[in-house]
């Protein structure tokens, strides 16, 4: 069977042969080619909607950009950042590589809404320089001000959650621009500077007067993925030989035309460079792109202005504000490499611009180019430029964070979250240092708010007086039943006995030691045993104050009958036989310095009213058991002395109260606080202060001793303190006392943080469980609101002071004390007589 015969396609025609020169008709494609365009041009209006649907994309795409931007920006926040006072070159870097984590969106979420941008500002006010970051609502500000401690552990971060203008709207006068590349955007910059390449920036910002403004920004998003591709391609053509850029042939849609109608015609077109020696240069450029596409990508932008507020009149400025920023655009020119950003482009409304912060296309950035732009000056000293004061730590997770048996101390600065001790931690005390106007006082006035709130036992010593006063503003009026108020201002003060007790010779060995801590200059074995013995040989009897140790002393009646019954010759008995056989110019110098302190003491009309009876009108160890003890014992009314004596006898009576906790089961001792502002005016009890801290604890009295400065404590109180009161709170201390405390919060926090916090700052380390935690810084809260039933717990304070009447030993005083003037009087009566 004969196969059938297929038609062969004719030969093309040789360029040389018979046909040489003979148009051939067109093939299928030009044939297509030709009949679309006849229907074209047989319908004019196809192109009226090709131009209509080019605009319509062109408005849309800006709409669209409009939207994701506005949708950005609603609910934006500034975040100000405060450099360290040293600022590692490698760290911007470290920021810029997190934030391209944190701002690069899923794929969904990038077609729809856009990928959000970060703007860094350098924003002067004057001379004023700070350093923030614009971030978008749409980004937690959280995130940011986490990347920022990350990689500048010690800067201070404040977020203002209205992000304000970077420069006030309303300026009359204002100079600006962009800033570009002068070569394609793959291209690197200079990142490798030996010196802070920030410097001529700062430079030219610190020309300022006080009513200009100058903003730099510098505009950051993760760069598309298809931009970042194209930056690789163009690396790939350079290597081929080909240009970065494919060229537009504007003979290319011709020759396709010739090939398309002519099929037997070939055109020869050059396929690139013939094979050769290789520019180096090229090879270089390709190492350079693809080091720099090696990197996270960024879509960035360069925007600056200079403003001033000229409505006080005066010469056109408009001179003054192209100079400055020229020099601002020009300081730009240190980052010249194979690149340069040095192409400027003027703005006509610079202020506006720049105050929405809104990022175009922008140009292609890595992140160690990003991180050389918008980083924290690498000089010390910065014109303008506030440092962080002192570094900013997290506190630990076991630290609590308030609720029940808690005492809150502030709130973090790391988090923001509350940062409380529990009251069996608070049972290992609290020592609070810092200087005047830190924060201190603050703090100790919502410590004792809050336990007299709760219902716990608390004590407040204030040698100032404001304290009390602020504590009394603030507490209710249900709380007036529990509390005693030591006040000189206070018609009818509660009483208090510094001579009771149940053992006396505790309460002589507090008595005689307070007095011999607080003259100490002057106190000697002479008067020490003087006072002792005065005040054992009036607690043989019942009803003694302080007030009969003079008639003791001076009194020979009153004095025979106290000590009536006497028979230890090595005792009493025998200093007394041995006092009466003085004559009065030894007597005189024996007692002389005890009675002057004495009398300076007990001559205060305060003193007076609240130590004249023998019966205390208050139970210390209800006060501890949930009362309320506020003594007020301002030095500058009552004397510096007087006020230590008086804060040391109430110490004393708070000390007895405690230590008679001993005869109540463990588990039935209610928790109290002792607060001493000032404290080492009071710590001048017979037990040291190691065993008053180690016993206080057993007795669940939890004891807070602040005070300024450690010049002011003798140096076994302050190892004492160091060593026992284990919690820790130090505001803003001197340079000599922060090389001291430092071994506390090493290595968190140094002595440049402890001497450089902000007010109503504290660096902490707390006990928790028992273990001490790593320091942290938090900031205190401010005073609770005025309650206004200060008068009507000052009322019921001097309704609860029972009246006394005086005591038989007080009877005996009058009865034998020597009046002067009456035996002047009988003098003068005798005289006549003897004359007649």
């Amino acid at each position: 069977m004969t196969p059938p015969l297929v038609a062969s396609p004719p030969p093309a025609p040789s360029p040389s042969g018979p046909d040489a020169g003979v148009i051939l008709p067109p093939n299928a494609p030009a044939r297509w080619v030709l009949h679309t365009a006849e229907w074209v041009v047989d319908r004019p209006w196809l192109l009226a909607v090709a131009a209509a649907l080019l605009v319509a994309s062109v408005a849309g795409r800006h709409l669209l950009d409009g939207w994701r931007h506005r949708r950005h920006a609603d609910r934006a926040r500034l975040v100000t950042v405060a450099p360290p006072p040293e600022v590692d070159p490698h760290s911007a870097a470290a920021l810029w590589a997190n934030l391209h984590g944190t701002l690069t969106p899923s794929r969904p979420r990038r077609l729809l809404y856009g990928s959000p941008h970060v703007v860094w500002q350098y924003t002067w006010t004057g001379r004023q320089l700070l350093i923030s970051i614009w971030v978008p609502g749409t980004v937690p500000a959280g995130a940011v001000e986490a990347a920022v401690r990350a990689a500048w552990p010690g800067a201070a971060c404040t977020t203002d959650d209205q992000a304000p203008w970077p420069i006030p709207l309303d300026m009359p006068a204002a100079v600006g621009g962009h800033l570009l590349p002068t070569a394609a955007e793959w291209l690197p910059i200079n990142t490798d500077h030996d010196n802070d390449p920030l410097r001529a920036l700062m430079s030219a910002g610190s020309q300022l007067k006080s009513d200009e403004y100058a903003c730099v920004q510098i505009l950051a998003r993760p760069a598309a993925p298809r931009r970042a591709a194209r930056a690789r391609r163009a690396a790939g053509r350079l290597r081929d030989g080909k240009t970065a850029v494919p060229a537009i042939d504007p003979a290319a849609p011709l020759l396709w035309l010739i090939e398309a109608f002519l099929p037997g015609r070939t055109t020869t077109r050059s396929g690139g460079q013939p094979a050769g020696r290789r520019d180096p240069g090229v090879e270089r450029d390709v190492r350079a792109i693809l080091d720099k596409t090696a990197q996270p990508l960024w879509t960035i932008g360069i925007r600056y202005a200079v403003a001033k507020n000229n409505h006080r009149g005066g010469s056109r400025p408009q001179a003054r504000l192209r100079g400055i920023a020229d020099a601002v655009a020009s300081s730009f020119a240190v980052y010249a490499g194979r690149n340069r950003i040095a192409h400027r482009a003027r703005m006509a409304q610079p202020v506006a611009v720049l105050a929405t912060r809104r990022l175009g296309s922008g140009f292609l950035a890595s992140t160690p180019e990003l991180a050389v732009l918008a980083a924290l000056p690498r000089d010390l000293a910065v014109p303008g430029l506030d440092r962080a004061r002192a570094k900013s730590m997290p506190a630990p997770v076991a630290v609590p964070t308030g609720g029940r048996a808690t005492k809150v101390l502030g709130d973090a600065e790391v988090g923001g979250h509350a940062v409380a001790l529990s009251v069996a931690d608070a049972r290992y005390h609290l020592h609070v240092v810092g200087s005047t106007g830190s924060g201190k006082t603050t703090l100790l006035v919502n410590m004792a708010v809050e336990d007299i709130r709760a219902g716990r036992g608390t004590v407040v010593i204030d040698p100032h007086g404001d304290m009390v006063l602020d504590i009394l503003d603030r507490l209710p009026a249900s709380v007036a039943g529990r509390v005693v108020l030591f006040d000189p201002d206070q018609p009818n003060p509660p009483t208090l006995n510094p001579l009771s007790g149940d053992d006396p010779d505790l309460v002589v060995d507090n008595l005689v030691s307070i007095f011999g801590n607080i003259f100490a200059k002057a106190w000697g074995p002479r008067m020490d045993d003087v006072m002792r013995v005065a005040c054992l040989t009036l607690l043989r009897h019942a009803n003694v104050t302080l007030q009969h140790i003079p008639p003791l002393l001076n009194s020979a009646q009153f004095r025979s009958a106290m000590t009536v019954g006497l028979d230890d010759p090595a005792g009493l008995s025998g200093f007394w036989q041995w006092y009466d056989q003085l004559n009065p110019a030894l007597r005189s110098q024996v007692i002389g310095p005890v009675l002057a302190r004495l009398r300076a003491f007990l001559l205060r009309d305060f003193v007076k009213r609240t130590m004249r009876y023998p019966r205390s009108s208050f139970d210390m160890g209800k006060v501890l058991d949930g009362g309320a003890l506020l003594v007020r014992i301002p030095k500058g009314q009552l004397g510096e002395d007087t006020s230590k004596l008086l804060g040391s006898l109430v110490l004393a009576q708070v000390w007895q109260a405690a230590t008679a906790r001993a005869s109540v089961p463990a588990d039935r001792r209610r928790d109290a606080t002792l607060i001493i502002d000032e404290c080492q005016n009071f710590l001048t009890l017979a037990n040291s202060l190691d065993s008053m801290l180690a016993e206080a604890r057993k007795y669940r009295l939890s004891m807070v001793l602040a005070h300024q400065d450690l010049a002011q404590f003798p140096k076994d109180l302050l190892a004492a303190a160091s060593a026992n009161a284990r919690n820790k709170l130090y505001f803003s201390v001197a340079p000599e006392d922060a090389r001291v405390l430092a071994r506390h919060t090493l290595p968190e926090l140094d002595e440049h943080d402890l001497t450089h916090l902000d007010a109503y700052t504290a660096a902490g380390r707390l006990v928790v469980g028992g273990r001490q935690t790593p320091a942290f810084t938090l900031k205190t809260r401010p005073p609770k609101p005025v309650v206004g039933e200060a008068t009507v717990i000052r009322q019921a304070a001097a309704e609860a002071v029972p009246a006394q009447d005086t005591s038989a030993i007080d009877d005996l005083v009058d009865r034998f004390s020597a009046r002067p003037d009456d035996n002047r009087r009988s003098r003068g009566k005798s005289a006549p007589k003897a004359n007649t």
